[in-house]
Formats: C-alpha cells, structure tokens, sequence
C-alpha cells in the first residue's frame, strides 16, 4: 500500500482511496487529486464513517471541472494545500476561499446534501475570482 492508500470504490465516478497518511475517526482528513482521485482516511468511505469529507473533497472536482486541470492545481490545489498546511490544527483551512467555494459547488451539485456549516462553511466566489479563474 503506497502514501494514496487502498482504492475503496467510486464516488460520483471518481475513484476514493483510505490511507492511513490521513488520520482516523470522524473529522478526519482528506485531500482531492483530480485527474487520479480523491484520498481520505481507512473507514470514512469505506464504512461510511465521514462521508462529508468526501463530499468536501468531490467539491473539489467540481472546481476542476470549472477551471480546468492547470488552474485548479496552480490557482486551487497549490495555495489550498499550503493553507491546510499552515493551519494544521486550527480551524482557519475550513474558511479559506478555495475551501468555503468548494463547499458552495457541493451544495449546489447535491441540493439534499447537508454539510454542517460549523465544519463546512460555504459561499461563492466573487465575480472578479470567478472571472480570473474561469474566463
């Protein structure tokens, strides 16, 4: 088993792997790799365990879809992946913009999904975000 962990299935046709790298237990981690697919921790998928994670990280799928593979990583990917590494323990990745948008795209792709605001807040981006990523 290599760091992305043990495929578990498919969610929304995208692949999900459990690994270990990404801790245990409710509220766990998780990290999105469009192109290859989403990695949370051992049980959040496979036992349904934290599913709300792999909602979050299939949000950011639907940012991919919008930006395209080379802007979602750059412009996305990278400074979410700095931000979450920065606030590591804290709460201050949740509400970083690239975090609440993609939260936005879920509640807008699943209209029944219920992401808890408390640990998944969500709003869209503004027009001049929107028009440097997407245009």
């Amino acid at each position: 088993m290599s760091w992305f962990g043990k495929k578990v299935g498919k969610f929304e046709g995208v692949s999900v792997y459990e690994s270990p790298s990404m801790g245990s237990g409710h509220n766990s981690a998780g990290i999105a790799l469009p192109g290859y697919g989403i990695i949370v921790a051992p049980g959040a998928f496979s036992k349904q365990q934290d599913m709300l994670i792999v909602y979050h990280e299939f949000g950011h799928f639907l940012q991919a879809r919008q930006t395209g593979f080379f802007i979602f990583y750059i412009c996305i990917g990278l400074p979410s992946l700095i931000s979450a590494w920065l606030n590591w323990h804290g709460k201050g990745h949740s509400n970083y913009w690239t975090e609440v948008w993609c939260n936005h795209l879920v509640k807008k792709h699943f209209s029944s999904t219920d992401l808890p605001a408390s640990r998944f807040p969500e709003r869209n981006i503004s027009k001049r975000t929107r028009f440097w990523l997407i245009t």
